[in-house]
């Protein structure tokens, strides 16, 4: 007999996106089938058919379609012009890689900006070491962005440098790059966004922290701490970026603040990001629920915050490698409102993300304190 959700879900990617993905829908009983390089990946002990292969294996890729009704990714660093075949062929796969092929890039990400009057920070383009010059002759301040425009993930292929240091022949990364104006003061806040072709929702603005040295995001809450207009101002934007993409799925769409009120899209990521883990327990509907609704053809669930969150990342410390244990467990877990997040990675290494916890209140000001107080008692240590 068939189950109620009977399609079989494939993802591409099996790490903690997917393993959350997969424990939305566990009260469903709804299979999936992952594809993965590690062995040991998140997803492997959820997955119908675990696939052990690169990202980039056509092979593998075009296996996991014949084995799954619908396709999704959860990592954009996949073979773009299998799935585009694919698509072509009637598979049907959401994010399109159509919109994958624009963000696998952020040379192209960026001027899909400016061709579609999106706001974004001012940037040029570097194709070899000879163009730094010229580029940095195109944008204002002593202190540049630069990112590489294909292959950065969590933090990494991101650099904030002098731009007198590159003058010196001091280039941040080798191969093409993006560099952009510095925006000093300005606050980092996240829109998601859900479309299901028809019908497109937002969740409530995030504000978040980033780490100055991994840029990872540290702390993000929600709700920000923002005016009526600018949230209203800084949603209709990501909705407007989402629409321009023709977007069907989950989008986290990143976008800077500056001190005068101006609001500039950073990146978009094309499925469920970092900046929305809090909405597990913080809203009616999650951003995995919501992923998987929309997968399954089902409506959309509403997005409206239940009760203010904040939600840390559990980064691997930067003196351990290897086998670890958590510390501090048990006081935290006496703490109304804290939920513990763990991606089964079976090894820590400096700034990998490991897990994450939320915490929810009735005031932001509650959640918060709570929060830090826990971050300074829950650690990841050395065996």
């Amino acid at each position: 007999m068939k189950q109620p959700f009977h399609p079989v879900i494939g993802i591409i990617g099996g790490g903690q996106l997917g393993k959350m993905l997969i424990e939305s829908s566990l009260p469903w009983n709804v299979q999936y089938n992952v594809l993965d390089p590690d062995a040991n990946a998140s997803c492997k002990a959820y997955a119908k058919t675990f696939i052990n292969a690169d990202l980039k294996d056509k092979e593998a890729i075009f296996k996991l379609a014949e084995l799954s009704d619908i396709l999704t990714y959860e990592i954009e660093h996949v073979n773009t012009e299998a799935l585009l075949e694919l698509e072509q062929q009637g598979k049907v796969i959401i994010p399109s890689p159509k919109i994958l092929r624009i963000i696998q890039d952020k040379g192209i990400q960026k001027k899909f900006y400016l061709d579609h009057n999106l706001p974004t920070a001012n940037f040029s383009l570097v194709q070899k070491n000879e163009e730094w010059e010229e580029a940095l002759s195109q944008i204002k301040g002593e202190k540049v962005v630069v990112k590489l425009c294909q292959g950065g993930y969590d933090g990494k292929g991101v650099a904030i440098v002098d731009r007198s240091e590159i003058l010196k022949g001091k280039f941040p990364f080798n191969g093409p790059c993006i560099v952009e104006e510095f925006i000093s003061e300005s606050r980092e806040i996240a829109v998601l966004v859900c479309s299901n072709g028809i019908e497109t929702l937002t969740w409530p603005c995030v504000e978040m922290h980033f780490d100055p040295t991994l840029h990872l995001v540290d702390l993000l809450f929600s709700p920000a701490n923002l005016d009526k207009a600018t949230e209203n101002k800084a949603c209709n934007i990501a909705v407007a970026a989402v629409k321009a993409l023709n977007g069907k799925g989950v989008f986290a769409v990143e976008l800077l603040l500056t001190s005068d009120g101006e609001i500039l899209i950073n990146e978009i990521a094309p499925r469920p990001h970092n900046s929305g883990h809090h909405t597990i327990e913080a809203c009616i509907t999650s951003q995995y629920e919501q992923l998987n609704r929309i997968l399954l053809n089902l409506p959309l669930g509403n997005t409206d915050l239940v009760k203010p969150s904040v939600m840390i990342n559990l980064i691997g410390p930067d003196n351990i490698s290897g086998n670890y244990k958590i510390t501090g467990l048990e006081d935290s877990m006496t703490e109304p409102g804290f939920y513990l997040h763990l991606y089964k990675k079976n090894e820590t290494r400096p700034g990998r993300k490991m897990g994450h916890f939320t915490v929810i209140d009735d005031s932001i000001l509650g959640a918060k304190n709570k929060a830090l107080k826990i971050k300074n008692t829950l650690k990841i240590s050395a065996i």
